[in-house]
């Protein structure tokens, strides 16, 4: 019996600006089990490459380009110009995709939340997107000061500077932030465990009848999210599932008060 020739589970890329020695590059293969092989790769520029490589995408409504592909699309309300640099979201990963969609269909819903704050926003797609939809004000916070600075860059690029404000925070709490402020949306596309750590804040600031999108979810995630949720007084209201990813739209359960004449006649 001849066996299966094995494939490898991942590929470990390290970028590095000298070569590595041999004890580095020994210890790497014991630690994650890997055979490497190294090739030098000629300086360009890398920013420019990534704005290149991002090709122009389209989301229900939305048409997402970088500012290489700006100029051969034409543009109208719901096209948005992201230069990703060194931050996350441009459309092309399920996680913003899918909360691209969700935003729109709040829209569908004829929900209009007038405070959102975008928790993680990366390059803002979320919050540009967000302005174009809904007459809002916006909130805009990282912990990452590079995501903070191209999300500053890109809202001016789209022309929605006067309704999102940007700042340096980790989650809702921060020296710009107020702590007990209510939000008619919170989005938070990040990753699982700070979701679950972040729990308690989007039950004290999320309004009784607002929304809540969380994504950077895989299904396995998500499944054990939702039961966290309702631990919490949420419920899922919608889902978007897509190779392994996932992303939820929640709201609370608003439960009603009983009068007391109500609870005499029984």
């Amino acid at each position: 019996m001849i066996p299966f020739a094995e494939k490898p589970l991942f590929t470990l890329n390290i970028f590095t600006k000298e070569p590595l020695d041999f004890v580095t590059i020994s210890l790497i293969e014991q630690c994650f089990s890997v055979k490497t092989t190294m090739k030098k790769i000629p300086e360009r520029n890398w920013l420019r490459a990534s704005n290149i490589k991002f090709s122009p995408v389209k989301i229900d409504k939305f048409t997402i380009t970088s500012s290489f592909f700006a100029n051969s699309i034409k543009q109208d309300k719901f096209s948005l110009i992201i230069d990703a640099s060194l931050a996350f979201g441009t459309g092309h990963h399920y996680t913003t995709k899918f909360c691209l969609l969700l935003i729109q269909s709040l829209k569908k819903r004829e929900v209009n939340p007038l405070k959102i704050i975008d928790v993680g926003c990366g390059t803002g797609i979320l919050s540009i997107a967000l302005a174009k939809l809904f007459p809002s004000r916006i909130i805009a916070v990282d912990n990452d000061t590079h995501s903070v600075e191209i999300t500053k860059r890109n809202i001016v690029v789209n022309k929605v500077a006067n309704y999102v404000k940007v700042y340096n925070s980790t989650g809702l709490v921060g020296n710009h932030l107020n702590y007990g402020a209510k939000y008619d949306l919170i989005v938070a596309n990040i990753l699982y465990k700070p979701l679950k750590t972040l729990m308690w804040s989007f039950t004290k600031n999320l309004s009784d009848k607002g929304f809540l999108i969380l994504s950077g979810l895989n299904i396995k995630q998500a499944r054990h999210l939702k039961s966290i949720l309702r631990q919490f007084g949420f419920k899922v209201v919608d889902e978007k599932k897509e190779a392994n990813w996932a992303a939820l739209l929640i709201k609370k359960i608003v439960r009603k008060r009983v009068s007391h004449s109500i609870i005499e006649g029984l």
